[in-house]
């Protein structure tokens, strides 16, 4: 049985990084755009509150997930290493 956390009122699987990466997405949206706050919520007794205070925070979580998500589905990373030799 997946385990559902809620985020800004959505129920998403918790074991579904693309989900929540978009559910993410959203909630960063909602906020730059109008200030406000979104809550996600992980169980009964876990909860955050992102407001435009950790829009930074919330940008890191979400790309973490987007980077999971990326993953999973086989995409390759997006970051090149480049090597370069000395004499």
């Amino acid at each position: 049985m997946p385990t559902m956390v809620l985020i800004d009122g959505i129920s998403v699987d918790i074991d579904d990084p693309c989900a929540i990466a978009t559910a993410l997405r959203v909630a960063e949206l909602k906020i730059a755009t109008s200030g406000g706050v979104v809550m996600t919520r992980f169980d009964d007794n876990h909860e955050v509150r992102w407001g435009r205070a950790n829009l930074d925070r919330l940008a890191t979580v979400r790309a973490q997930y987007e980077r999971a998500c990326a993953a999973k589905s086989g995409q390759q990373s997006r970051f090149a290493k480049r090597l370069r030799f000395v004499r």
